[in-house]
């Protein structure tokens, strides 16, 4: 994918709430979503008592509306959680640039676009976390698995002390 760094979990969903968890995400906290996922993107802000705020997806991409995104940002968004259906990567640039106006993080759940490409740059080098799903339905599958992939440092640590429940080397 060209990362920097790849922290490998248990499953999807372990790579999910790892990387929720790495972004800081706490109680309080409101995550935008893509209405069109499995449910694993929004147990992950669940799970840390973060509120899940739902953004409609484009009806011609099936992926997240970054228009929408716009209109739902508070003061308490703290990330945005873009899926890439079927294969196709999310329009990232906008994402990005939203996320940079409102210091927000961009988790990408890639599960379904192992491989794909956005304008050159391979899923996984795109958004500040990045998740992966091995689970057997995926296009690449090791039985089960998962991976968090950055090319932040600081973000992969925090994603490495997760992990290891706070364990550090």
């Amino acid at each position: 994918t060209g990362a920097k760094f790849g922290v490998a979990v248990s499953n999807g969903t372990t790579a999910l709430h790892t990387a929720v968890k790495a972004a800081g995400i706490v109680r309080g906290d409101e995550v935008i979503v893509s209405d069109m996922t499995f449910v694993a993107s929004a147990n992950a802000v669940l799970y840390e008592g973060a509120t899940v705020v739902f953004a409609d997806v484009n009806k011609a991409t099936m992926n997240i509306d970054v228009a929408h995104v716009k209109d739902l940002i508070t003061p308490r968004t703290k990330a945005i959680i873009a899926v890439d259906m079927c294969g196709q990567p999310c329009d990232y640039d906008p994402l990005l640039a939203i996320c940079r106006e409102h210091n927000l993080i961009l988790i990408e759940d890639a599960a379904h676009a192992i491989g794909a490409s956005y304008k050159g740059k391979k899923v996984g080098n795109i958004a500040h976390l990045t998740c992966l799903s091995f689970h057997p339905v995926k296009n690449i599958t090791t039985g089960e698995g998962g991976m968090v992939m950055t090319n932040d440092e600081k973000l992969y640590k925090r994603a490495c002390r997760v992990r290891s429940h706070g364990i550090d080397r």
